[in-house]
């Protein structure tokens, strides 16, 4: 399957807001998708446009980082090239942790 499993995190609470890094602990899901290959092309573009970072990555895992404001708008009624039905190569071994679908949490 050629593609990617996004999920969008929550920043764990601290004592004071800090930007996150990509060791950054993220306390609990607000959402989750699966897409095909060009399903980070929004994210890139925002990143271009400094509205979120970049953080890194080596192709899994890439991570961004945002404000609630820039990213909740585009992925609230459904994330950009988000599949109906998920994919899975098969043989696969499926647990009880596999959503299967768009979740929003």
């Amino acid at each position: 399957m050629f593609g990617w499993g996004i999920s969008v995190l929550r920043q764990q609470d601290t004592d004071r807001p800090q930007p996150a890094e990509f060791g950054t602990v993220a306390s609990w899901r607000l959402a989750v998708w699966q897409t095909g290959l060009g399903g980070l092309d929004w994210l890139d573009e925002h990143a271009s446009a400094d509205r979120i970072i970049k953080l890194c990555g080596n192709g899994y895992s890439i991570r961004y980082t945002g404000r609630a404001k820039e990213l909740l708008p585009h992925i609230t009624d459904k994330p950009p090239a988000a599949r109906d039905i998920w994919l899975h190569d098969p043989g696969i071994i499926l647990t009880d942790e596999w959503v299967g679908q768009t979740t929003f949490d």
